[in-house]
């Protein structure tokens, strides 16, 4: 069934070719764009997100195989339908190889080539179903939400919320917290998902680099420019963009970002025309914008404009009840990925990874499960595996002489104590990990803090 939404794009540069197709698919309900050359077709791809594209091969500013790769840039998921003569059946075939989705000969079958559309149309359908299907898996299956604590829950919980909406997200956090995997996931499960998502990092690039990067340029408005250039607002269009570590963006390109989501609209580098956009905003910062305003590092009003949504991700430490099922999680993946048979982790390595203070939040866990599942010799990863320098049982404590040794009877206690705030206080598991029996462990809690309770 056609839909009067369905947009079909005919990119050929011979006009009578365009007129005939377009006469065809208008009268079957489709709405029709066209352009006769690739500088044509980029823009028009990126604004109007066509259902179907009908490429020529034989363009004449760019090879159509060309052309296809950078429309599969754009929108991986746009079904491509090669227009082709005869002799250019194996370009076709490469063109196949290359990410379209069919070929047609010219001149073609009016007929024919209709049904081929609608097969094409009912097949990108049934992949759109089936991703919208496998949405609520890959939420549930994101390592970022795997555990129970409750602030692992208000996130969830908030990106539920959030998704739907094109409310601006300013997500905050220690580095390694999944700033970036939340800001996609945002985009995965909004009404936005088939349409691109375009991540921006802002550390490290010059003023003048990024100001390109984000707006484009026109050609010769600098040198090097040699070809016009689409920025990425403009590959972002009717999509989502993510400013990550938004905080290292230049004050000049604050003010000129700030214009572009109040006035949706922009101008290229060197450029006079005006385009506009629709994208959706998602930001992302470990420093305290706050404070970079109060040092002049940042605009109060652009600060105003991102921080509609915040959300703050906790770290791996103010959820510790998470780690094990993190590194569970972690665990199977790698197993999987590295063809290793290692299931779990023995209780003395639990105990380690559930006291360690991980500074590096998920994004270490992840890296020092990954590098354990490689080194044990076991089916399970033991204490020794871990890369976290064990126990820290030579502790010192300060007095008003300075530095004093602690007793051995002083770093058994901390050594106990410290097990069983891992342990939530269960004595048989922390008798199992300190290697003795219940009565033993009960005694020596008597002896070091009386009667447990």
């Amino acid at each position: 069934m056609v839909s009067a939404k369905d947009k079909i794009l005919v990119v050929d540069d011979q006009p009578s070719v365009r007129f005939g197709l377009r006469q065809l698919l208008e009268g079957e309900g489709y709405r029709v764009l066209e352009a006769e050359s690739g500088a044509q077709a980029l823009p028009i791809v990126t604004e109007n997100a066509p259902e179907v594209i009908l490429l020529d091969l034989r363009l004449p500013d760019v090879s159509g195989l060309e052309l296809l790769t950078r429309i599969k840039e754009i929108d991986d998921d746009v079904p491509v339908i090669i227009l082709t003569a005869h002799g250019t059946i194996e370009t076709a075939i490469l063109a196949l190889k290359n990410g379209a989705e069919n070929f047609f000969t010219k001149p073609f079958d009016p007929e024919s080539l209709l049904i081929l559309i609608a097969k094409t149309l009912e097949q990108s359908r049934a992949r759109r179903e089936l991703l919208l299907a496998g949405l609520v898996q890959q939420r549930m299956a994101a390592e970022h939400f795997q555990g129970t604590s409750d602030a692992i829950l208000r996130i969830y919980q908030t990106v539920e919320l959030l998704a739907p909406s094109d409310t601006t997200v300013l997500l905050q956090g220690e580095t390694g917290t999944g700033k970036g995997v939340i800001a996609r996931l945002l985009h995965r499960l909004s009404v936005r998902h088939e349409k691109p998502f375009v991540a921006v990092n802002c550390a490290g690039l010059s003023r003048e680099l990024l100001e390109s990067e984000l707006f484009g340029h026109e050609k010769g408005s600098f040198t090097g420019a040699v070809a016009n250039k689409p920025g990425l607002f403009e590959l972002a269009h009717a999509g989502t963009i993510f400013f990550d570590e938004i905080a290292e963006m230049e004050p000049a390109i604050q003010a000129r970002v700030l214009t572009v989501l109040e006035e949706k609209r922009f101008r290229r580098v060197g450029g006079i025309q005006e385009k506009e956009v629709d994208v959706r905003v998602v930001a992302a910062t470990n420093r305290n914008l706050q404070s970079e305003i109060k040092r002049g590092h940042f605009r109060e009003d652009l600060y105003y404009r991102l921080n509609v949504v915040p959300l703050t991700m906790p770290s791996l430490k103010g959820r510790r009840e998470d780690i094990l099922p993190l590194a569970q999680h972690f665990v199977e993946h790698y197993s999987q990925k590295l063809n290793r048979r290692v299931e779990g982790m023995t209780p003395k390595a639990e105990v380690l990874l559930e006291s360690y203070n991980w500074p590096g939040n998920i994004r270490e866990l992840r890296n020092v499960i990954e590098r354990a599942v490689i080194l044990c010799s076991g089916d399970r990863i033991h204490a020794r595996d871990l890369p976290l320098g064990g126990p820290e049982i030579l502790e010192t404590k300060q007095t008003s002489d300075g530095d004093e040794f602690l007793s051995l009877d002083e770093i058994e206690r901390m050594h106990i104590e410290r097990i069983l705030r891992a342990t939530g206080n269960n004595l048989s598991r922390g008798a199992e990990i300190l290697g003795v029996t219940r009565n033993t462990l009960y005694n020596k809690m008597r002896k070091y803090q009386g009667e447990p309770t």
